[in-house]
Parts: C-alpha cells; structure tokens; sequence
C-alpha cells in the first residue's frame, strides 16, 4: 500500500495555483493554497482591498470591522492567520486588547499588524511584546511584501516554527518536541508533537475528522482512535503536573483544543 504521507506530497504537488494578479508578484507555495484567513479591517476600502487580493492569491478570506465581530467569528471558524489593522473604531487599544485575546485563546495563530502611517516605536514594540507575527505600516510597504510575509508564516505553521509557543506557564518547543512547565520538562513523541501544533494553530476546535483531514493519522482511522491518542497525550501531560493533560487539552461537544495554564 502507497505511503500516505507520499500520496499527500503528491496531490500537493499537483495543485495548480491561480494566476497572480497584476503587480503582485508574490511568494505563494502550493501548501498555502485554500488556507483561510481573517481580515480584520474598520476601513471599509481596505477591507475590500485585503478580501479581493486574498481571494485572487487563492486563499479564502473572512473579514470582521471591531475586535467583538472577531473575536466572535474566531471562536466558531478555523482560521489559519489574521491581518488586523491595530486602530479600530471601538478604541485606539482595540486592536491591541483583540491581540491579547488571540495570543491568550489562539496562541499559535499567526497575526500579522497592518498599522496606520503615524506608528511610533512605541507602538511596534508593545505589538511585538503582545505576540505579533510580523508588523506593517500601511502605505509604506508593498502589499506584494505583506502577502508573501503571510504566505511564509503560513509555511512555519507546517513545518514547526523557529522558538517555542507560550501557554500560560507552559513551553512548548515544536522542534525539539518538549513542553516544560516550571523546571519540569517531557518529550514527545513525533505525532503527539504534530497534535499540539495543529491544536495551537487553530481558532476553533478541531474534531477527530479535521485531525485525521490534517494527516496527522491514516485516513481510514476510526474516531475513537483519535480520542485514544489524545488520551494517551493528556497522560505524557500529567507528568508534568498532576491533572495538567484535561485541563491543557480539551475536548468538548465541538471538539479538541488547547487553554492556557494558569
């Protein structure tokens, strides 16, 4: 029988992208093709803008206006990254408040901050600090620069990112496979590490069939195999501290996803 992960590079490798638009020749590798991102944008021209250039480089945009409509849409759908403008009408700190949200609630998403013309270091700084994939200033960068940027963290999501992701008190390390919590540390093994990335990428839970979808397990496997592994991960969390795997892994009615730890 044909290895799976083979078959899954091949049909990859058959995806034929859309032709680029006019004027932006960006950095798009077929591996980001349908991925779905969200645009959160107050200026209803830029807004549009960002949802038609989206939409032409093949991914498939969802846009917000305020911090609620997205934190609101994050929780229901499974994004793959975020474009948000930091000033909204709710607030010069709105767009900062919703970067918090996502860093608490979404950790591994990528979020990339297209920001007014009259950004100060400040603001760039305290940006970075709260989690921010990258940093734009509208009208100074080429949106070819903004899109392959995207494109690029979309890739590192596949692929394990340099640097480790923060979950409250946890440290988790997708390249060297560890989580550490105080000065405890565990290793995982190479499919229990491809679980917490595609569970921290997220901003939705994902069931046993986006988990098998994912490749992270055969295609004909069972759902009750999927909750097997995730037991199995949420014992090797234990480990590190008494009840820690339920309340970091967490299943619901809606499915699988990761909390912070307090």
């Amino acid at each position: 029988m044909e290895n799976p992960s083979l078959l899954r590079q091949r049909k990859r490798s058959e995806v034929r992208l859309p032709p680029l638009p006019p004027g932006l020749e960006v950095y798009r590798p077929a591996e980001v093709l349908g991925s779905s991102v969200l645009v959160v944008e107050d200026e209803m021209a830029m807004q549009q803008q960002l949802r038609i250039d989206l939409h032409d480089l093949g991914y498939r945009p969802a846009a917000s206006s305020s911090a609620p409509e997205a934190m609101e849409l994050l929780s229901r759908e499974r994004m793959a990254a975020v474009l948000l403008d930091l000033v909204l009408d709710e607030g010069e700190d709105s767009g900062f408040e919703l970067l918090t949200w996502i860093r608490e609630h979404h950790p591994g998403l990528p979020v990339i901050v297209l920001s007014a013309a009259q950004v100060n270091s400040a603001s760039i700084r305290r940006a970075y600090e709260l989690g921010a994939s990258s940093y734009f200033v509208k009208g100074n960068v080429p949106m070819a620069h903004i899109y392959s940027d995207l494109a690029a963290r979309l890739v590192e999501r596949g692929t394990g990112r340099p640097g480790s992701y923060k979950f409250g008190r946890l440290e988790f390390d997708p390249t060297r496979r560890t989580v550490k919590l105080g000065g405890r540390e565990i290793r995982l093994t190479p499919q229990q590490t491809a679980l917490v990335l595609h569970l921290s990428q997220g901003s939705k839970p994902a069931t046993a069939r986006d988990l098998i979808e994912a490749g992270l397990f055969r295609t004909d496997a069972a759902h009750s195999t999927v909750h097997s592994a995730l037991l199995t991960l949420r014992r090797r969390l234990d480990e590190l501290e008494p009840g820690l795997g339920p309340s970091f892994v967490r299943a619901t009615a809606r499915g699988y996803g990761l909390v912070s730890v307090q």
